[in-house]
């Protein structure tokens, strides 16, 4: 049986030969697209091989990016390699910490998008944490709505590495941009029609080529005008680790991390105790499910 070949949080817009796609944005199970998130994938138990991730952890609360390993360990068959992207929190930190306005200069080559108004702290707590629409925050009686998030938190390579062996996975490297055990993963992202070469997707580039990236306000989205292909990208500014699965974890008999008392991380939840709380959540869930049904 031929093992199935994941991207998870691949975007809409993107397309590779041979792959699945997994992504929250996706309405329906369609060919190899398969619609809803990291931590529920609907595939079978060891039936990929591969799972890549780009710059989508970044995105996920961080007290649950252990269960989304764990999701990656099920679906992956045994020896299987899970790779995954995201900013580099020590990268990016020791740049702001020597004042490196060439780094955070170039950064922005990469990401346009990154807050400028606060000097080089806003600019590295951008990284950390950004607006989005990934995430809403609304305040703990649940009447007033916040802010919509895209980053929610960093990781460096220790800390991935202590994650991912806690989950099943041997392995663990860190890898440089477009380096992989497997040559098909060294093929960076690109736009489908365009060389296969990392280029840096701003609006110069976009312009440059013909190309519409645009958000419409109106919508509240974007308007794109092509399709993407291909896999690692930002190499100024992303961790990139590869791993391979060990052990295909028994969850009756697993230890959660939150378990640990190291972890302060069972605070997050402590508001569910309040029964008024869980109530106003439950009801937030059950009319969102009718809303989105119609």
């Amino acid at each position: 049986m031929t093992k199935i070949k994941l991207n998870v949080g691949a975007s809409p817009i993107w397309d590779k030969e041979g792959w699945h796609r997994l992504d929250h944005k996706l309405k329906s199970n369609q060919g190899y697209s398969i619609a809803g998130d990291a931590e529920n994938i609907a595939l079978e138990d060891e039936s990929a091989s591969v799972v890549f991730s780009s710059h989508m952890i970044e995105h996920i609360p961080h007290f649950k990016l252990e269960k989304i390993i764990l999701e990656f360990n099920r679906v992956l068959d045994k020896g299987g390699v899970v790779r995954l992207l995201s900013p580099d929190l020590k990268k990016i930190a020791k740049a702001y910490a020597n004042d490196d306005h060439d780094f955070f200069k170039e950064c922005l080559d990469e990401d346009e998008n990154i807050r400028q108004d606060l000097g080089l702290g806003g600019m590295f707590m951008n990284f950390v944490v950004s607006p989005g629409q990934d995430t809403a925050l609304f305040d703990r009686n649940l009447d007033k709505f916040i802010a919509g998030y895209a980053h929610l938190y960093l990781y460096d390579f220790d800390m991935l590495k202590i994650i991912l062996e806690h989950c099943g996975f041997t392995d663990v490297a860190q890898k440089a941009f477009c380096e992989s055990e497997i040559p098909e993963l060294e093929e960076p992202l690109h736009v489908d029609h365009l060389p296969s070469e990392w280029k840096n997707l701003n609006q110069r580039f976009y312009k440059e080529n013909n190309l519409i990236h645009e958000y419409d306000a109106e919508k509240g989205g974007y308007n794109i005008n092509f399709k993407m292909t291909g896999f690692d990208r930002d190499p100024l500014s992303s961790l990139i680790v590869e791993a391979k699965k060990q052990n295909h974890i028994d969850m009756d008999n697993y230890v959660p991390m939150t378990d640990n008392p190291k972890n302060y991380n069972r605070y997050g939840n402590s508001l569910l105790r309040d029964k008024k709380f869980k109530l106003k959540c439950d009801m937030m869930s059950s009319l969102s499910k009718i809303i989105d049904s119609h």
